[in-house]
């Protein structure tokens, strides 16, 4: 009975463990539904009345605009002329490799026989000779001149027949051309100073081992087709916005419904189908985007909080674009989609959101070039303008450029089109107010949501730098010990990340805060200990190990009550991984080893995983140990280094990290030159030198920085 009880109680501990990760799966794809869902409803609600259900033989019951400028392609004239092209281009040989090796190795092994029957220094037999001369397909008279002829003659023939053979065998001979080379050949060797029978031999060689080489080169011939095509102009027409294409009771034509196409006006034959066509390309994106994700932004893709985020911007920002949009097609948004996804998601991330979005807008709208050119500007272009790191002056900064942009591009499309001073005037004023009013709406977006859902983007990592933090204030006056720690830590692990290309502020923030846990009890903590009293000597070994460990929860527990960003929280969580208390634990294991578990002086984890994590995970031990060290000269500092990392290594403290051996070796060296440019010897001031008797020997160290 007891044994059923622990066993339903094993269950129940195990459901109730996996049931985080079961709702963050599963919430994982109703998001992706929902996301879905959302999109579908707004790019039918908005562009589903463009459509216009016309089929070839029907009778117009309306007058069918042309609503947008485009220009259609005449197929049949264009497929004419790119025939055309293909037909007068020349046909480009290469050599034939393979048949080149062949024939060389021929040449060789029948030299080789050759030169069998002239080492064996008897005279040939006939049956021997009749085989020879049959396998090789060689008259007699020249097989008996080169078994029979000096050495010094034979050697120079075979060299100059492989010498030729090679050159001409080098460009590509046709069927044709053999009779030609074979000529030049004949010319080549009567030049040289050779006897006449020798020039025969040759002469013979030439024609049994000279042979087609050319071959069609398939690669070269497809480049040229396909240069040939792309110099063949399509031959349009163009169709004017405004123009009508078909009137009341005309009968559609084949041709029209080619320009009726063009204009994205047709193409579907009910209502039904379209929504099935669009539900198919809406799903699709959102399978492109889980797999760009789970690639490239995994860390996005693994979190219900940024997933959620990324619907509230696209949906909302998408859904005011259409709206704002009605009044000018040049008045939008969508820049702020970019700004704000790249700031509080990253790069990748906002990348791969814009890349899926951007055709299923171009799919909604059936937007033209210059539409969609203006859509891809005001889309992709803030993803050039930021850095690696966003200030408030950068979207600003972004916003403007964006604006001016738009200014130009209205103009080029203004030009095109015709359109007058008054019509220009207003779309310009529309572009120039949609940088702006994005880089507005970024900016309180980005504000709103990093304190919403403790995001640490690099807005608000510059705020959490602030030494005036109420955190770190608390640190330095309670714990200053411990913040002088972090700040060291701090340096070695923002230049390590500037080295490997990590983000050097989120890594300088985390250094910053990693240690907060030690608020709690500072006075446990060597560092904060002054007056040479140590209050772990009255403790035992796993009571001393237990509060050394609980610093990390506390750290936790402060970060989180602070509201600092989940990705500071987790540094702060894994800046210790499961390394060992080795103090205590040797400590504990003097005269009873067998009576001490090791996983009791460990930390609980979990293991650092983001380049930012390892690097404060490091950073932290090193800076520990190096100032621990009573001469640290600049060897035994990168010894020290080497060291740790190493055992970190053997530990499996890295095994979850994306960080490779090359990294790691830059790491190192940033640390051990940070270091050394902190702990650097200084000369002795000549007072010193003067008191030197008076003074304790362990007084009379070189002082450190």
């Amino acid at each position: 009975m007891r044994n059923l009880k622990k066993k339903n109680s094993t269950v129940k501990l195990a459901l109730l463990e996996s049931f985080p990760r079961l709702w963050t799966r599963s919430f994982r794809y109703l998001n992706f539904i929902i996301y879905g869902a959302l999109l579908f409803l707004i790019f039918w609600l908005a562009y589903s009345w463009v459509w216009v259900d016309i089929r070839e033989g029907a009778v117009v019951s309306r007058d069918v605009v042309a609503p947008k400028t485009v220009e259609i392609v005449d197929v049949e004239k264009t497929a004419q002329l790119r025939s055309e092209a293909l037909n007068n281009i020349p046909l480009i040989y290469r050599v034939d490799e393979a048949l080149v090796e062949e024939q060389l190795q021929a040449a060789s092994q029948f030299f080789s026989s050759v030169e069998e029957v002239r080492q064996s220094g008897s005279p040939v037999e006939e049956t021997v000779k009749e085989e020879l001369t049959k396998s090789w397909n060689v008259t007699p008279g020249v097989f008996d001149w080169l078994v029979n002829s000096p050495g010094e003659d034979y050697e120079r023939v075979k060299a100059v027949f492989f010498d030729f053979l090679a050159r001409y065998f080098s460009q590509p001979i046709s069927e044709d051309e053999v009779e030609e080379n074979l000529l030049q050949i004949t010319a080549e060797l009567e030049r040289m100073n050779l006897e006449g029978e020798a020039v025969r031999v040759l002469t013979f060689l030439f024609s049994q081992f000279l042979r087609p080489t050319a071959v069609v080169d398939a690669e070269k011939m497809q480049a040229a087709e396909e240069e040939a095509l792309r110099e063949v102009k399509p031959v349009r027409r163009v169709i004017q916005e405004g123009e009508i294409l078909l009137r009341r009771g005309d009968v559609v034509t084949a041709e029209d419904t080619e320009t009726l196409r063009a204009l994205g006006l047709i193409g579907e034959s009910s209502m039904v189908l379209r929504l099935v066509l669009l539900g198919l390309v809406v799903f699709l994106a959102m399978v492109a985007e889980f797999y760009y994700l789970k690639k490239f932004s995994p860390r996005v893709l693994e979190s219900n909080s940024f997933l959620t985020i990324r619907l509230f911007i696209v949906v909302g920002l998408l859904s005011l674009s259409i709206l704002v949009s009605r009044f000018s097609p040049f008045f939008l948004f969508l820049p702020a989609v970019s700004l704000i996804i790249y700031s509080l998601l990253g790069r990748e991330t906002a990348f791969g959101e814009i890349l899926i979005l951007f055709p299923l807008i171009i799919f909604g709208e059936r937007a033209d070039f210059m539409r969609s050119f203006y859509l891809y500007v005001n889309m992709f272009l803030p993803l050039f303008f930021l850095g690696k790191t966003v200030k408030r002056r950068d979207l600003v900064w972004t916003g403007l450029w964006i604006s001016l942009i738009n200014v130009v591009l209205v103009a080029v499309f203004s030009l095109q089109r015709g359109e007058g001073g008054i019509t220009f005037f207003s779309n310009s004023l529309y572009g120039f107010s949609s940088g702006i009013g994005s880089s507005v709406i970024a900016l309180g977006g980005i504000s709103f949501l990093e304190s919403t859902f403790g995001l640490a983007s690099d807005l608000r990592l510059v705020e959490l730098l602030n030494p005036t933090h109420p955190l770190l204030k608390r640190l330095l006056i309670e714990a200053p010990g411990t913040y002088n720690h972090s700040l060291m830590v701090a340096n070695l692990a923002e230049s390590a990340a500037e080295a490997i290309g990590a983000n050097p502020f989120l890594a300088r923030v985390g250094a910053y805060y990693h240690d907060v846990g030690k608020l709690k009890r500072p006075y446990f903590f060597i560092e904060n200990q002054f007056g040479g009293k140590n209050i772990h000597n009255r403790l035992s070994p796993n009571l001393s190990a237990l509060v050394i460990q609980t610093h990390v929860k506390d750290g936790v527990e402060i970060g989180r009550q602070y509201g600092l960003p989940v990705e500071i929280v987790e540094i702060i969580r894994r800046h210790h991984g499961t390394t060992l208390l080795r103090f205590f634990y040797e400590k504990a294991t003097r005269g009873r080893k067998d009576q001490v578990r090791e996983e009791e002086f460990r930390y609980s984890g979990p293991l650092p995983e983001t380049p930012e994590e390892v690097l404060v995970f490091m950073a932290d031990s090193v800076e520990a140990a190096v100032r621990s060290m009573s001469s640290p000269t600049p060897s035994r500092v990168e010894a020290m280094v080497n060291n740790i990392v190493q055992s970190y290594l053997r530990d499996g403290q890295l095994d979850r990290s994306s960080l490779t051996m090359r990294d790691l070796r830059k790491i190192t060296h940033t640390f051990v030159t940070v270091l050394n440019g902190t702990f650097h010897a200084r000369v002795a001031y000549p007072a010193l030198e003067k008191s030197k008797e008076k003074l304790p020997k362990k007084e009379l160290k070189e002082s450190y920085d």
